[in-house]
This record gives structure tokens, C-alpha cells and sequence, in this order.
């Protein structure tokens, strides 16, 4: 595990999701790490703390296991409102075990055992946690050591669920910043990914 002390967050995060982070991430650092269970905050809130400029993200996601879905929903109950408890969910192309609660007005999603599937192809975190043990990027923001998804996983991730303003604010970052091209190498070997997804994430980063 490395720890990135010096990445700052991009210039567009609000400080009310600033706060909420910060206030999520000192409530269940110590049941997460007394349950060992993986954790890691993802979506557009990872985006920005990773550097991504010029973007708002308006809510928190976090994705963990089954169990830790659970002992995390008890953690952050406890700093404002359950909209949704924890439970098994299928939504759209998402399955996993899923809670909304609110955190000084932002609303914070909790997901274990995710999975995405669409069309062209299926992600299952489970399958992912052994290869975030190494690349994980654990920041240090508020004082605190915070771990995010890797910008490789969700530039793929957004190639999949064909959103193609996230792949394209991923990718400019990555191509100025530099990214682990092995690590990317690795995820889109993944057999459950279809040609138009591995097609479009080679594009953006002007991979041949």
C-alpha cells in the first residue's frame, strides 16, 4: 500500500462533500479495519480526490464487501439520516448490497459485493479487491489516509456503462498525469469485457 501524500483533490469539490468525506471516512476507519473488511470510496467523489479538475461531485459512494456494507451502514447511521437501510438490490445494471443515508446533507451510497453488468460486459468487485490490495491509491486528505478506486478501474467502469463525458475527463487527466499501464493491462484482459468497451478505453488514452 502507498500512500499519495501529494495529491490534491481537483478544484471543483465542494466543501460540503469535503466535509462529508471527512466525517464518513473518521466514522468507520476503526470498525472497518477491527472487521477487515476492504473498503474504498469510488465514483465521481474518488475522481476528484485522485486530481480530476473542474468537476462537482454531488454525493459520496463507497463500495466494500457484503459484511462490510453492513458494519459500515451502523457507523454512518449514526451522523445523520437512514434514507435506505442495507439491503440486496438490483437496479438497473447495478446489483449489490445497498444503502442511502444522509450526512450533513449529502447523500452518501453504500454498496457491497457490486456488480455491473451491461451489454457489453460484467464487473464484480469481489473479483477486484485482491488486485486493489497492491494498487489501491490510499490518499492522505483531512488528515486522513483515504482509500480510493484506482482512476484505471473506473475509467473502464464508465467505459462499460457508456458514459463517455466521465471516460473522456478521466482519460485527459491520465494521459497528463501518467497512469500503472500494467494495471490497466490487467483489468481489460478480463475475459467478461466485450470489444466496445476495451475499443473505447484504447481510444481515449490514444493506446494502440
Amino acid at each position: 500500500m502507498v500512500i499519495h501524500e501529494d495529491i490534491e483533490p481537483g478544484c471543483g469539490l465542494p466543501d460540503a462533500v469535503r466535509d462529508a468525506t471527512a466525517a464518513i471516512v473518521r466514522v468507520i476507519t476503526p470498525p472497518m479495519f477491527k472487521a477487515q473488511q476492504p473498503w474504498a470510496i469510488m465514483g465521481s467523489t474518488a475522481s476528484v480526490l485522485q486530481g480530476i479538475p473542474d468537476y462537482a461531485p454531488p454525493d459520496v459512494d463507497i463500495t466494500t464487501t457484503m459484511e462490510g456494507a453492513y458494519v459500515m451502514s451502523g457507523a454512518i447511521s449514526t451522523l445523520g439520516a437512514t434514507v435506505r437501510p442495507v439491503k440486496f438490490s438490483t437496479a438497473g445494471p447495478y446489483t449489490s448490497y445497498f444503502g442511502i443515508f444522509e450526512v450533513a446533507g449529502v447523500k452518501c451510497e453504500v454498496m457491497g459485493d457490486l456488480v455491473i453488468h451491461c451489454e457489453d460486459g460484467t464487473i464484480a468487485l469481489e473479483e477486484h479487491w485482491a488486485r486493489w490490495s497492491e494498487k489501491v491509491r490510499v490518499l492522505h486528505f483531512e488528515g486522513l489516509h483515504v482509500p480510493v478506486v484506482p482512476l484505471e478501474w473506473q475509467i473502464v467502469a464508465n467505459a462499460l456503462l457508456r458514459r463517455p463525458e466521465r471516460v473522456d475527463s478521466i482519460a485527459r487527466y491520465m494521459r497528463e498525469h501518467g497512469w500503472d499501464r500494467a494495471y490497466l493491462d490487467g483489468i481489460l484482459a478480463d475475459s467478461q469485457f466485450g470489444g466496445r468497451t476495451i475499443a473505447i478505453v484504447k481510444e481515449a488514452l490514444h493506446l494502440g
